[in-house]
């Protein structure tokens, strides 16, 4: 059968293959598929095709499972060791993938390695014009961000915020929030979490 879709197919080969380091920390949980589809919010068949490498999962998604299993999203995708310094050019930062299972269309790029020890995060995130509200997001910690391009749409606590770009924002993470592009442009933001919760 012919591929119709050979770009997402180019895509998908490029990204981190998540599944089975979401397998690992599964089982190494002592957690059934049901256990931590229950936790995450998602359907066992969902999570059974991201551990089966068939599908890629959003950004929230992936979110989600790795809050269920007690890591952040880079302990899945960059199990890099500590290093005395870790430097990313532009095109090998760890990527969450832009093919997903019908979520928000937001890609995060991840700027701080992934170690048990680490006590912030940074990430590089861009947000599709026009879509979803991504979240709601609920932990510990505290969060401060630039908005490198386009317009951010914070909603804090159900308190809506406008960033704009050259913007800088800082709230506390147990407040409950989403986000996503206000206005018709992509938008791109530096974003710090501190402690890693991502």
């Amino acid at each position: 059968m012919e591929n119709l879709n050979p770009e997402a197919d180019r895509e998908r080969e490029d990204l981190p293959d998540v599944g089975p380091r979401v397998r690992y920390l599964r089982r190494l949980n002592r957690l059934r598929l049901k256990d931590l589809a229950a936790a995450a919010g998602c359907s066992e068949s969902l999570l059974s095709r991201i551990e089966n490498s068939v599908v890629v999962p959003s950004l929230t998604t992936l979110h989600r499972i790795a809050k269920a299993l007690s890591v952040n999203v880079a302990a899945l995708m960059d199990p890099k060791e500590e290093a005395v310094c870790t430097i990313y050019g532009p095109n090998d930062r760890p990527r969450q993938p832009r093919v997903t299972d019908g979520g928000d269309g937001s890609t995060a790029e991840i700027l701080t390695p992934f170690s048990e020890h680490r006590q912030l995060e940074g990430l590089l995130l861009e947000m599709p014009a026009g879509g979803p509200m991504c979240g709601p997001f609920q932990h510990d910690g505290e969060e401060v961000g630039y908005v490198l391009s386009g317009e951010l749409e914070l909603l804090i606590e159900g308190e809506r915020h406008l960033v704009p770009t050259g913007y800088s924002f800082f709230f506390l993470s147990d407040r409950v929030h989403s986000y996503r592009a206000a206005g018709d442009e992509n938008c791109r933001v530096v974003w710090i979490n501190t402690p890693p919760t991502f």
